[in-house]
Parts: C-alpha cells; structure tokens; sequence
C-alpha cells in the first residue's frame, strides 16, 4: 500500500460554490463548531465536500446493500470508540438536466421547495439510524444523494453498535440548496450537515 496521497482538482470550485479554499474552510469550521456545541461529543458527522483533506480518509464507492452491512459491522468498533470521529462527505440532490435527475413533486409548490422536501424525508431517515429505511427510501426516489453509500456503511455500523446496548441519535444541524429551482433549466446542489452523538 503506497503512503503517497494524491488530490484531486476540484472540478466545481467556483460554480456552485467558493473556489476560495478560505471561504469553504471556514464554513467547514463553522458547521463543526456547531457539532461541536452538541450535549456531548460529536462521533460522526455528515458534511457537504471539502476538497482537501488533511485526514486519512476512508474512501467509499459503489456497494451492494450487503456490501454496506459487513463494511459497517467491520468499522463500528472504530466507530464505537470516543477518540476517532467519522467524517462522512456528502452532498444531497443533485437536481437537474445536467446531472440527468429531475423528480419534481408538484404538490410542494416551487421546483426547490420539492427539492427540500425529498431532501428532509431522507434527512429524516438518517436520523432514525435505520439503514434499510434509507435503502427503501433511495430505491423509491433515487435522490441524487452522492455520498450514499458511505452514509449507509455508517448507519449500518450504528446499527451493530446498538445490538450491543450502545445509545446513539443522529441530528442535522444545517441545510442549504446552491440555488432555487424554478424551471427545467435551473439546477442546484444540495447541502445538509448533522452529527451522530454517542449517549
């Protein structure tokens, strides 16, 4: 195993979001500060992405519902001890023609207001830290959520933990769209932050 790290370019910087690695430090501080501010420490978080990083990040692909289970019953003894935080990058729905998803839910009113909606079920979701409530909720939707299956090793893992007695809860503490989509043209990225606490 090379212990050579490589980064990435940041494709997007600048088009729906800072290109200032400042500007999005501090927001990425701010939204900490905020888990940070929780009754007791944070042991996960979910975070819009930040394009460099200076931890060893663990980094999760395409998996199988099954795939999901046995990575989060491997990690949830990490997950289960106080000195190690999790950080899960992720975004939530990519909508638009150019990321070819547009469901729309007309009795929502404006196009980003169903955005928000589908946005929150899932975000409702995570926070009842049920991993196959999440799965049924993607098959059904298909949100554009990117950091998926990375939130789904981490709900598996919590659900391990909790055979064993392990009180856990999930809140989000911010979310955000890049912009408000009010016809077909339009497109946006969304952005949700929350933290997992280890009662």
């Amino acid at each position: 195993m090379s212990n050579r790290v490589v980064c990435r370019e940041a494709s997007h910087a600048g088009s729906w979001y800072s290109a200032s690695g400042s500007q999005l430090n501090a927001q990425l501080e701010d939204w900490l500060s905020k888990a940070q501010s929780t009754i007791r420490p944070a042991r996960a978080i979910i975070a819009p992405h930040k394009d460099e990083f200076s931890i060893v990040p663990v980094l999760v692909g395409a998996l199988s519902e099954s795939k999901e289970q046995e990575y989060g019953k491997l990690l949830s003894k990490y997950l289960a001890d106080p000195t190690n935080l999790f950080i899960i990058s992720s975004d939530f729905c990519h909508w638009g023609q150019r990321f070819r998803y547009t469901y729309y839910d007309e009795s929502q009113g404006e196009i980003y207001r169903s955005i928000e909606h589908l946005d929150k079920m899932g975000m409702g979701i995570i926070e009842q830290l049920d991993p196959m409530s999440f799965t049924n909720y993607l098959k059904k939707y298909r949100n554009t959520i990117c950091g998926r299956h990375p939130i789904g090793v981490l709900l598996n893992a919590v659900a391990e933990l909790r055979k064993s007695g392990l009180e856990m809860n999930f809140s989000f503490l911010n979310y955000a769209q890049s912009s408000e989509c009010r016809n077909w043209q339009d497109s946006s990225v969304s952005y949700a932050a929350g933290a997992l606490i280890v009662h």
